[in-house]
């Protein structure tokens, strides 16, 4: 990430939608489950998530993503903007709307099929 030269704090994202498919789920998980979501949501604010976890683009819709956070554990998120995004679903991987994971997957790294 281009940190300003300026003295001028680095942008971050926001979570803006899909807070009640998060509270659905919340409701009905594991905390250990939970705390690798919500791991997953800070590294997003900050813009580190494509650094530490492992990422699958949904080629079906271009601004949506999946992020592997275990094997039957699969966080959903929507850009919205430059400032902005949402969860779109939270749950296990063999539910998940559109994801095809990849023969070969890199940790850290975008992957495509």
């Amino acid at each position: 990430m281009n940190r300003p030269t300026d003295g001028a704090e680095p942008m971050s994202f926001r979570l803006d939608t899909g807070i009640d498919v998060l509270e659905t789920w919340t409701a009905h998980s594991e905390e250990d489950d939970r705390s690798l979501v919500y791991q997953a949501l800070f590294a997003m604010t900050d813009q580190s998530l494509f650094r530490t976890h492992r990422i699958v683009d949904d080629f079906q819709r271009l601004n949506e993503f999946f992020v592997l956070l275990r094997e039957d554990l699969v966080l959903k998120l929507r850009v919205h903007c430059f400032d902005s995004f949402g969860v779109v679903y939270v749950g296990p991987s063999a539910k998940a709307p559109g994801l095809v994971i990849p023969q070969r997957e890199r940790r850290g790294r975008r992957v495509t099929p």
